[in-house]
């Protein structure tokens, strides 16, 4: 996705609320932890999904009144698509990237030196398969790895801490869950094999920010 499309998408996903007081910008990294969904095919099964990787992001956030908050956020993924059956395994190289709005409830009032928060908000997620394709593939049977690209919408859900470390910077720990269906253009079904679901893609991360 190009830089105009993520910031048309930022600008659209702005709340009313955009006369806020203060603004905080930084940046996160961390891991990023997939569940799996099954791919059927008559009464034989194989997991997919995609494999531990990184992720490092950006934030712009907002403080509007005494507890709320929201954020633009943006985060960037590198987790290689994955199928498992029995003993056999097949990867293949992947990236995601995340454009979402969160809305923050934080549980001591704006100016504490510790403040717990809950996160929930909805974006949209891009995948893309960055492999090399080969003419044979394990597990093929079941699905084909492939380098193509797929947008599917994300829901997000996080819990975190900010501590302030200095008069206007902060350290925050957080994790995230970006709930998104599987994309089935890169992880796609072979003939007669079926796949559908969403899956939970966990993302703890560590980061510094700075209030203006």
């Amino acid at each position: 996705m190009n830089a105009m499309r993520i910031s048309v998408l930022c600008a659209a996903c702005l709340p009313l609320g955009l006369l806020a007081q203060s603004w905080e910008i930084g940046g996160v990294g961390g891991g990023g932890f997939y569940t799996t969904q099954q791919v059927v095919r008559g009464s034989a099964k194989a997991d997919a999904g995609f494999a531990p990787g990184y992720a490092a992001g950006f934030v712009l956030g907002q403080q509007m009144g005494r507890s709320w908050g929201g954020e633009i956020r943006y985060t960037f993924q590198s987790n290689e698509a994955e199928l498992k059956a029995g003993g056999a395994k097949a990867r293949f190289g992947a990236q995601s990237h995340t454009v979402h709005y969160d809305f923050l409830l934080h549980f001591s009032p704006s100016g504490s030196r510790v403040r717990p928060y809950l996160s929930f908000g909805a974006g949209i997620k891009h995948y893309r398969g960055t492999g090399t394709e080969t003419v044979t593939q394990n597990l093929s049977e079941f699905a084909l790895l492939t380098k193509t690209r797929d947008t599917t919408p994300v829901a997000v859900f996080g819990v975190g801490v900010k501590v302030k470390v200095g008069e206007k910077s902060s350290l925050r720990i957080e994790v995230k869950d970006f709930v998104s269906p599987v994309p089935t253009k890169i992880i796609t079904p072979n003939r007669g094999a079926s796949l559908s679901g969403w899956l939970h893609n966990f993302v703890p991360m560590f980061g510094v920010s700075y209030v203006f």
